[in-house]
């Protein structure tokens, strides 16, 4: 059963996620400008408050420790903003399809936040704000109109090709390990704060 929930983790790697939501996001005709702005807005704020909550903890030690919240999931929180909106895009504009695929994206979503349950990466407080998190700022992306089409399958496989690249070509490097880089340049620190 662990690799079930490695494979869905690995589904919810940034180094996955942003490249393939972006090809995505880039291919979507003119007419879908407001649903690409706000889309990429979604998801820079998504990413953002998920670091800045990581590198406060890491850094400093600012989280809640009767939660166990040491900042929120990144799997939860990006896939959370990526997978119901690629599954909105993905179903076109017909309005039965499209709840279809927003149910399909959230429901991978939530599996591989969940994921990180059995895996021990985080606790449920910090996956129940990374989906609360990213769902919100996915809600608000997809609000104002919906998409005006399908894209076509050359996008899509160029976009699960673009999101392929980054994992294969760097096996070794990991967001994880990017992130505590980062929380002992901006604190000082030479070690980080791992658990309270």
């Amino acid at each position: 059963m662990s690799d079930v929930w490695r494979t869905l983790s690995t589904l919810g790697d940034s180094r996955w996620l942003l490249p393939m939501a972006l090809v995505l996001l880039f291919t979507l005709p003119p007419t879908d400008r407001a649903l690409k702005f706000r889309w990429l807005i979604a998801i820079v704020l998504t990413a953002t408050v998920t670091l800045v909550s990581k590198l406060a903890f890491m850094g400093w030690g600012v989280g809640i420790k009767s939660l166990h919240f040491t900042g929120f999931s990144g799997h939860a929180a990006m896939s959370s903003v990526v997978y119901p909106v690629v599954g909105a895009i993905l179903a076109g504009p017909n309005r039965a399809h499209r709840r279809i695929g927003l149910a399909a994206g959230c429901a991978l979503a939530a599996a591989i936040a969940w994921s990180r349950i059995p895996l021990h990466a985080h606790s449920l407080s910090e996956i129940v704000a990374g989906l609360t998190l990213g769902l919100a700022c996915g809600a608000w992306a997809m609000r104002i109109t919906p998409p005006s089409g399908r894209p076509r399958a050359i996008v899509v496989l160029a976009a699960m090709v673009a999101g392929v690249i980054l994992p294969v070509s760097l096996p070794d490097i990991h967001t994880h390990q990017l992130v505590i880089a980062l929380a002992k340049f901006v604190s000082g620190r030479v070690e980080i704060f791992e658990h309270f």
